[in-house]
């Protein structure tokens, strides 16, 4: 079974399989109606969320200027800001990898150019609050420039409600469509520079299909009718993890707003044994840090990683159960109240 639906989806939808190809415009009317953008904003397609996030910084951020990050950014982020060579204050979290959100007004300078995040963590599963990052972000004249590739398609983004500038997409994850899709949603006022705009690289007429397929199937079924159970499911594995004496989660579970991601620490087993021991028992999941450094290091667990179980719309009750009751034989514990 495949539990890493963070870094993407291996099942698609039916009519991913059997879609037509699809034009450049067919795309990016497809995106803007599923993003509930109706105000002239502009969308640029690229083969994948990294050349998005790139694009996007490289446009609006230049050496000198102050950006205010978060240490749950995914590493393309972290380095490309660094080649810019822009100062950065990154936000800390608290111990449940919780934005301090009470620090961003405090961390604002005469220089203060964005607020640069992520809105989904691939770590906890935890959604940072876009509505009160906005309103700091208007309050203060700053861009909000936001990384969505965890979080498109896994819950629902309507954007002409949120303060966001720039919003950056993959396809192949919670979207179900192809590796090498992607793009970004710029407010209408915005340009990229053109140089790097003439520069990204165009997905083919056959992923732009695919993608907008896997669109038309979330639509139809409801954005809610897709990302609920997943949620689900995630929740089940959480309350069954969390009885676990020797087994620590990470994330904010005190919220309903969130992803259905979840990872986990084992007593007396480093990360890459957990994931090698469910591999050995034919379920896949991630371990390490993620790409998110910084906020492994928070965990302070930079050095032995972290174990990721990420649930999908084509996830069962029964992945759920049998990887419950993998964890529990190589923990040793016999518990039939967690498998209920």
């Amino acid at each position: 079974m495949f539990l890493n639906n963070a870094a993407t989806t291996v099942l698609k939808p039916e009519p991913y399989y059997e879609a037509a190809t699809a034009t450049v415009e067919e795309t990016r009317e497809r995106i803007l109606k599923f993003l509930g953008c109706k105000n002239n904003e502009k969308v640029f397609l690229t083969t994948s969320g990294t050349e998005a996030i790139v694009a996007a910084l490289k446009s609006f951020i230049k050496p000198g200027d102050h950006v205010i990050s978060t240490d749950t950014e995914y590493k393309v982020t972290l380095d490309t800001l660094a080649e810019i060579g822009c100062e950065v204050t990154y936000i800390p979290v608290n111990p449940y990898g919780t934005l301090r959100y009470e620090l961003i007004d405090e961390a604002v300078k005469e220089n203060t150019k964005a607020i640069v995040c992520c809105h989904g963590s691939n770590v906890t599963g935890n959604i940072i609050d876009l509505d009160r990052v906005g309103a700091m972000a208007r309050r203060h004249k700053l861009m909000l420039i936001v990384d969505g590739c965890q979080t498109i398609g896994a819950t629902p983004i309507n954007l002409d409600d949120l303060s966001v500038d720039v919003f950056c997409f993959t396809g192949h994850k919670k979207l179900m469509g192809p590796y090498g899709t992607g793009g970004l949603v710029l407010r209408q006022h915005l340009k990229l520079e053109p140089e790097i705009a003439d520069s990204l690289a165009m997905p083919s007429p056959e992923k732009l299909g695919k993608l907008c397929a896997s669109i038309d199937f979330i639509n139809e079924k409801g954005i809610y009718g897709i990302t609920i159970f997943p949620h689900r499911l995630a929740k089940r594995f959480f309350e069954a993890t969390q009885s676990m004496d020797d087994v620590k989660v990470y994330g904010d579970f005190g919220t309903s707003t969130r992803i259905p991601t979840i990872s986990i620490s084992v007593k007396g087993h480093t990360a890459e044994e957990v994931k090698r021991f469910m591999r050995k028992n034919h379920i896949a999941v991630k371990s390490g840090d993620f790409g998110a450094p910084r906020l492994v290091k928070a965990f302070g667990m930079e050095e032995e990683g972290l174990v990721r179980f990420s649930f999908g719309y084509f996830n069962t009750r029964m992945d759920v159960n049998d990887t419950i009751y993998c964890l529990m034989n190589l923990i040793g514990i016999d518990d039939l109240y967690l498998l209920s």
